[in-house]
């Protein structure tokens, strides 16, 4: 005959027994992430600097955790489109996307309830950096070399300028440019970097100012002539000067961009994510690359990338009201 405290020792083991089943299984749950292809959310078209330095993180990431990170191009509304759409998948870590500077200034340029940054998102963390070039046509505008020649020829009025898009980071640091030396042109915007790029090569816009990313390739093969940097001492190209050295105070913006993941992300799968990130963009062989294309990594932890999102956000309010841009002026 069992014993009442036979029977109840055998209870408290078999509740124990379960008990450590179900924290193996969730350790065993947690070390398994990811178990399956991520979605990997380029908010911007294919082509593009975003898409180009993206597919390279991602190609890092597949390798180092051993599943496939899958890139997946939703451009539109200066990345909103994109970047809402990660916002509304599943928090389960296999929906991720990048946030650039455009996406900070959607809410500005289109519609204030487009999103709140600050509170929409989960950070994941800052992945590179990317400063701004100025650049031109030089069969088209082969006298333009430097600002002071540009401002000249934007004397008159007929000058037309584009940009990644309405909103883009080289959209409003021209606006400043403009108001700073003085001349007038017209911006004429494209869905993305790489249209943008071709409607320069082409001849049909004459200038733009880009992130390096766009341009690079196109400057060292001499196709476009680079005549300013928002950076000092930009190791890429040496001999170009930078808005500073040339006489412009105002301009110290520089484009950013990080990685994120629906809010109410588990913590299992944004660690994993953001211990990632920093690991892959410490190899050289993976930085080697990015840098090729004008991709400059500096990893942010998540704190540091909401931090960006307030401070620039701010900025870029600012510039877009005082210039009376977009849809909200």
């Amino acid at each position: 005959m069992i014993s009442s405290f036979t029977r109840r020792l055998s209870v408290k083991t078999l509740l124990a027994a379960a008990a450590g089943s179900l924290l193996v299984a969730a350790g065993t749950a947690n070390a398994t992430y990811p178990d399956r292809p991520v979605s990997w959310v380029i908010p911007f078209p294919p082509g593009g600097p975003t898409d180009v330095a993206t597919r390279v993180l991602a190609d890092a990431f597949s390798k180092e955790l051993d599943i496939t990170f899958v890139t997946e191009n939703k451009p539109g509304a200066s990345g909103s489109i994109g970047v809402r759409n990660v916002m509304r998948s599943k928090p389960d870590g296999y929906t991720i996307g990048m946030l650039a500077s455009p996406s900070l200034t959607a809410p500005y340029m289109l519609a204030a309830n487009l999103y709140d940054l600050s509170k929409d998102i989960q950070p994941i963390g800052v992945a590179y950096v990317t400063p701004l070039i100025l650049v031109v046509n030089p069969e088209v505008m082969p006298d333009v070399t430097d600002l002071a020649s540009l401002a000249k020829a934007g004397k008159n009025g007929d000058l037309n300028y584009t940009s990644a898009g309405t909103g883009s980071t080289g959209n409003l640091t021209m606006e400043l440019l403009k108001t700073e030396l003085n001349f007038a042109a017209t911006h004429i915007p494209y869905q993305g970097s790489s249209p943008a790029v071709t409607a320069v090569l082409a001849g049909d816009v004459p200038i733009m100012l880009s992130d390096s990313v766009a341009v690079l390739p196109q400057i060292k093969a001499g196709k476009l002539r680079a005549i300013a940097v928002n950076t000092e001492n930009f190791k890429a190209l040496p001999d170009v000067k930078s808005l500073k050295e040339q006489g412009v105070k105002g301009s110290k913006a520089i484009s950013w961009v990080g990685v994120f993941a629906p809010l109410k992300t588990p913590d299992e799968a944004r660690i994993k994510l953001a211990d990632t990130l920093k690991k892959v963009l410490q190899d050289p062989q993976v930085a080697e690359r990015m840098i090729s294309v004008g991709a400059y990594p500096v990893y942010g932890d998540a704190d540091n990338m909401a931090q960006r999102i307030i401070t620039d956000s701010a900025i870029w309010e600012k510039v877009i009201n005082d210039n009376k841009l977009g849809a909200r002026n």
